[in-house]
């Protein structure tokens, strides 16, 4: 059997192969478009980039703060529905995940000026809603396996459970772990995912000529994100009624694995936006934003759990959980838009662009490391256009607004399809209750395609057909 000296030493592999393993993925976590705003801008389809100003202005252009005349307190909450139809080895299987959420709350302040005007606004905005959820269950009728895999790196997760075992060469040197587990098995799982990332805002813009507007705001970034993978193996065929270890009789008749791994992430960071907003006349504005690239420090926490049965035995494994700090730098955005104030009607258009090739690992990894992600950015990611549109149609009597509008969001992975973008529609309801009290309500349905590997390369793949529906209430209350 393999010493105890030899164990140290992998679970000293393991722990680095987790460090290894923090890819493009992880970086696009923070830096993927987001689509939490407020409920008006929510049903203009966040398309207000050229718009006259409300509280979200401090993230979508903070130039847009200085049109607004009076101080305005708002408070915003949504609700969102996650579903996700998971198909592994031709069979699928169903997920939902709903939760509530503080999506906004800030109070803008109009300050005395002798000509033009100068705005300053403090408040909080979710920025990133990680919440998802998957779930698979299918018969993997192939020669491979999870245990396999980590079988094939001397992984002393299968080891301890007896799943695995030590050959050595002719001259009794220990050579590499080997499993008589050959593919066959069951695979079913879940995937819960949950988490935020929470902007605390400063801002202030002020008209720095006549109908030209110039914003800028600082966010303090706070969040945290959570994944929990349960996943199991099961001989349901009776395919492995033998033993796995040939000398060791405990290991009789396999009936199943499970591991059971956890990420908890604490996000702190801080970013950095710049707007204009020029009014051409009564009808027409045109604005554009920068955000500058932000870094990210990531604390990680990292467990593994682990049982095997066994007709006459089982056996587990808890590893100790370990904690890694690392930094991610996201990229500059680019925005653009204009606005169209028509009779009875508003029409917004926006774009951004984005290039993910730019995501970076810039801390909390040996060179080597760094160097390798980064490359595997670089050769897997590109730059994309998103597009916003709104339309928000005004009635005199009775008085309300009604509002639609059309998200696109392309995938930023080379060689993705266009299943794999990311689209959303929306509509919302703007109600003056008063001169003082206005309730917006936005709804947003949302759609597109995944896929992730429980292990290797399109092998135990899970293909995920997503649908997002978002309603979020606003409450915003105007100082007279």
């Amino acid at each position: 059997m393999k010493s105890r000296v030899i164990f140290t030493a992998i679970l000293l592999i393991y722990v680095s192969t987790h460090l290894i393993a923090q890819n493009l993925n992880d970086a696009y976590r923070l830096g993927e478009q987001s689509i939490d705003f407020d409920a008006r801008n929510l049903a203009f389809g966040n398309s207000s980039i050229a718009s006259m100003g409300n509280f979200s202005s401090t993230i979508i252009n903070p130039a847009g703060l200085a049109t607004i005349r009076k101080s305005l307190l708002n408070f915003g909450i949504n609700t969102n529905s996650f579903n996700n139809n998971g198909t592994i080895f031709n069979s699928t299987t169903s997920a939902e995940k709903n939760n509530n959420n503080t999506n906004q709350f800030g109070l803008v302040i109009p300050l005395p000026t002798r000509k033009g005007s100068a705005v300053i606004a403090f408040g909080y905005n979710q920025s990133h809603d990680y919440n998802g959820f998957t779930k698979f269950d299918g018969y993997n009728p192939n020669n491979n396996s999870m245990i396999q895999d980590l079988t094939s790196v001397n992984d002393d997760l299968a080891y301890e459970l007896y799943l695995s075992y030590p050959t050595y060469n002719s001259n009794g040197e220990y050579d590499g772990d080997a499993t008589n587990i050959n593919g066959k098995l069951n695979q079913r799982g879940t995937i819960d995912e949950e988490g935020s990332l929470n902007s605390w805002i400063m801002s202030g813009a002020f008209e720095i000529a006549k109908n030209v507007y110039f914003g800028g705001t600082i966010n303090i970034l706070s969040g945290e994100y959570k994944r929990n993978r349960s996943y199991y193996e099961e001989d349901i065929n009776n395919v492995y009624s033998g033993y796995l270890d040939p000398q060791d009789s405990s290991t009789f008749d396999f009936r199943s694995f499970y591991m059971n791994d956890f990420i908890n992430w604490d996000i702190s960071g801080l970013d950095f936006r710049l707007g204009l907003l020029y009014k051409i006349n009564e009808m027409f504005n045109i604005g554009a934003a920068v955000k500058f690239p932000t870094s990210y420090t990531i604390t990680e926490r990292y467990s593994i759990y682990g049982e095997s049965e066994f007709a006459e035995a089982s056996y587990y494994i808890d590893f100790p959980a370990n904690n890694f700090d690392y930094k991610i730098s996201t990229p500059m955005e680019l925005s653009t838009g204009i606005s169209a104030s028509l009779p009875f009607v508003n029409l917004n258009a926006g774009l951004k662009f984005i290039d993910y090739s730019q995501l970076e690992f810039t801390g909390g990894f040996k060179r080597i490391d760094l160097d390798s992600k980064n490359a595997e950015i670089k050769d897997n990611m590109q730059s994309v256009v998103n597009y916003n549109f709104g339309a928000e149609i005004t009635l005199p009597y009775p008085s309300m607004k009604f509002r639609g509008g059309f998200i696109y969001n392309p995938s930023p992975y080379i060689g993705d399809g266009s299943e794999f973008d990311k689209k959303y529609f929306t509509v919302g309801l703007g109600l003056p209750l008063s001169k003082n009290l206005i309730i917006d309500f936005g709804y947003l349905h949302g759609w597109w395609n995944n896929f992730g590997d429980n292990y290797g390369s399109d092998i135990s793949r899970i293909n995920q057909d997503i649908k997002l529906d978002k309603f979020g209430i606003t409450i915003n209350y105007i100082f007279m």
